[in-house]
């Protein structure tokens, strides 16, 4: 790895900790909610990774639509306590959540992490009997790089050409919807971040260069097997050229794609629904993301 990159990832480390320690401190048990956190799953290749469940209480008497929710954290830092307020906020809108983590790209390649969501969603299969959850209803919700990784990990589930050219092979888990905020789409292009990332993930020789093309997530093999994708992005968030370019890319293909994007307000930062669940147009988002998937569904 590149030693500014380095050098980066663990300032990135720093702050994240400090974010997860507050996260633990500010949240509360609700009453309304059973958490289950650090239940453990297996990757493909034996590695021991954990989940975190939000189910909601009383269940009620019907299946509970299902969200999966992956973390960010530039693929390099971040774990899924970040996101607990928003998947507690979530499951008290009635939905079974579940929030797995996957490797960083410091332990492992690409083609494994998408592998490790992919246990993720296998896991998430065999425990929806025990927690009440609708297997017709499954929507996997991310935010920042694990948006890049849920992408290809929901096109691999329906492609039989991107498993062959993965190595993968995904459990049969139907994802019905998509939800990306401010997601880290693009690790190709020849920009700031696209050169950091085609360094770094690719540029040791990790992914055979047949692979590259399929790396652009507007490749028709991508976009042709995702479900409804809902995006949300806002101005002062670091990533929104990526989050308008990719919507803008779907609807060209013809693809259902819903655009939640945010012109003003400074606070509304990178992959504010996640990282900011408190302020009112986190709350909006959250909404109006339940009312999609449940129009969805």
């Amino acid at each position: 790895m590149n030693p500014f990159f380095r050098l980066a990832v663990r300032k990135l480390d720093r702050k994240c900790s400090a974010r997860e320690a507050l996260t633990e401190a500010s949240s509360l048990p609700r009453d309304s909610l059973l958490e289950v956190p650090d239940v453990p799953f297996q990757t493909a290749d034996g590695v021991s990774l954990a989940v975190d469940i939000f189910c909601p209480q009383p269940r009620g008497s019907g299946l509970l639509p299902v969200v999966i929710m992956v973390h960010g954290g530039g693929l390099v830092v971040g774990t899924r306590k970040l996101s607990r307020t928003f998947c507690e906020n979530l499951a008290e809108q009635g939905f079974l959540v579940f929030a797995p983590e996957y490797r960083r790209m410091t332990e492992t390649d690409v083609k494994q992490e998408i592998g490790d969501l992919l246990a993720a969603f296998a896991f998430v299969s065999g425990k929806l009997a025990e927690y009440g959850g609708d297997p017709d209803r499954v929507t996997v919700v991310s935010e920042s790089a694990g948006s890049f990784l849920a992408v290809y990990a929901v096109a691999v589930t329906d492609s039989p050409v991107l498993q062959s050219a993965f190595g993968l092979q995904p459990e049969a888990l139907r994802i019905r919807a998509l939800a990306c905020f401010s997601g880290l789409f693009y690790t190709t292009r020849k920009d700031p971040v696209g050169l950091v990332y085609s360094r770094n993930l690719y540029g040791n020789g990790v992914v055979d260069s047949s692979l590259l093309h399929y790396m652009n997530p507007e490749c028709p093999e991508v976009t042709e097997h995702l479900p409804p994708v809902f995006l949300v992005g806002s101005r002062a968030d670091f990533l929104r050229n990526n989050t308008k370019r990719y919507a803008a890319a779907l609807r060209t293909a013809g693809h259902p794609c819903t655009l939640i994007y945010y012109d003003k307000n400074r606070e509304l930062t990178h992959a504010f629904p996640a990282l900011k669940p408190d302020l009112p147009e986190s709350r909006d988002v959250l909404d109006r993301l339940a009312a999609w998937i449940r129009a969805m569904n």
